[in-house]
């Protein structure tokens, strides 16, 4: 087992294991809270952008601190409201059923987490599957697997595409050179076989001569 493969794995479990603390209700919640928040601060920017540069002097300081505000006061309130009715489900008969469903979603985001993370140093970082860091690694098939899953769920102007594998291109080159493409006719008169008219002629005039100088 490489060292890509141990910090793959432990990145995956981790995030299992602290969605299986948390539980499906909270971690979904908890993500809603993340998206609500975002929304938030870039619906509620330019209405808080005026109040704030009429108490700070710099604009600069103003904005990023009007930002930060309406950010950390929406997580805030979604996140009391996330943990409320969390509880309340944990406390209930379906408790161990949010947790099941917690770690499987844990592990699934995890999985979203490391084939998102095999997307970047390839495409950003110009790592490829022959880089020492993955050369050994076992998960490689796997990580291509969710990051190709990502490219096709992504937005086309994002322009992500999944990394391929060496191999793979090696053997369609290897393939490529066994079987090459047929190379186009030509549309013109096809050249004869053999002599041609004029050849012959001369051949028969030269063979005439040589007889009449016997």
């Amino acid at each position: 087992m490489s060292i890509a493969d141990i910090v793959i794995l432990v990145i995956v479990l981790l995030s299992g294991i602290i969605a299986l603390r948390l539980g499906l209700v909270r971690v979904v919640l908890g993500l809603v809270g993340w998206v609500g928040a975002t929304l938030a601060t870039i619906y509620g920017y330019s209405y808080a952008r005026p109040f704030a540069r009429e108490w700070i002097g710099s604009q600069l300081i103003a904005d990023i601190a009007a930002g930060a505000a309406i950010f950390v006061v929406s997580m805030l309130v979604l996140t009391f409201i996330s943990h409320s009715i969390a509880g309340g489900v944990r406390e209930s008969s379906f408790g161990m059923l949010d947790r099941t469903f917690g770690l499987l979603v844990g592990l699934a985001i995890g999985g979203i987490i490391v084939s998102g993370g095999y997307m970047f140093s390839h495409q950003v970082l110009g790592m490829n599957d022959a880089s020492p860091f993955y050369k050994d690694a076992r998960t490689v098939a796997l990580l291509r697997w969710g990051a190709g899953m990502l490219a096709s769920a992504a937005p086309p102007e994002w322009g992500l595409a999944s990394p391929e594998s060496p191999a793979r291109n090696t053997d369609s080159t290897f393939r490529t050179l066994l079987s090459p493409q047929p190379q186009p006719q030509n549309q013109g008169r096809k050249r004869e076989s053999g002599y041609g008219t004029t050849e012959r002629q001369e051949m028969d005039r030269l063979i005439r001569n040589h007889q009449q100088g016997r």
